[in-house]
């Protein structure tokens, strides 16, 4: 026995013709259906509407991450927007703001401590100001990595 189709539903995939982009011009036209459909407000979707933006979403997100890589950010521009979005200056920073000009420019790493520090402050993992800029070789990266581990059992 054949499911029933919901007959909106049938009537939005004939009208919306949702398809994995293939380019940006097919991704523009798949946001605009889902503006189309978030203009509705989200209370006023019928079921159907709500299982089509999902579709749409779903398709937009996949294109998106893979037209459109993130990659990781380096410890500068991680403390530069940490910074910025709670409004600091170098001096409200744990460390000498001659420091963190340095760090900002380029011109040093953040140290394991300098790390440590930082996430406290900011509430999050050292993690975060380890990456790009840091040691490169597969050992310097597992010695910080260690060092790192140990000064989170203190």
């Amino acid at each position: 026995m054949t499911p029933a189709i919901d007959p909106e539903y049938d009537r939005l995939l004939h009208e919306i013709q949702p398809r994995p982009p293939r380019n940006r011009e097919e991704n523009e036209r798949l946001l605009a259906e889902i503006e189309k459909l978030m203009l509705k407000g989200e209370d006023n979707l019928s079921p159907a509407e709500d299982a089509m933006l999902g579709l749409l979403f779903s398709a937009v997100r996949d294109y998106e991450r893979s037209v459109y890589p993130r990659r990781k950010s380096t410890p500068a521009e991680m403390l530069e927007f940490l910074m910025e979005q709670n409004r600091l200056a170098p001096a409200d920073l744990p460390l000498s703001p001659s420091r963190v000009s340095e760090i900002l420019s380029g011109k040093r790493r953040v140290s394991v401590s300098q790390a440590r520090r930082l996430a406290a402050f900011f509430h999050i993992s050292a993690a975060a100001f380890i990456g790009e800029g840091s040691p490169k070789s597969l050992g310097e990266r597992r010695t910080l990595a260690k060092a790192v581990s140990r000064a989170g059992k203190k």
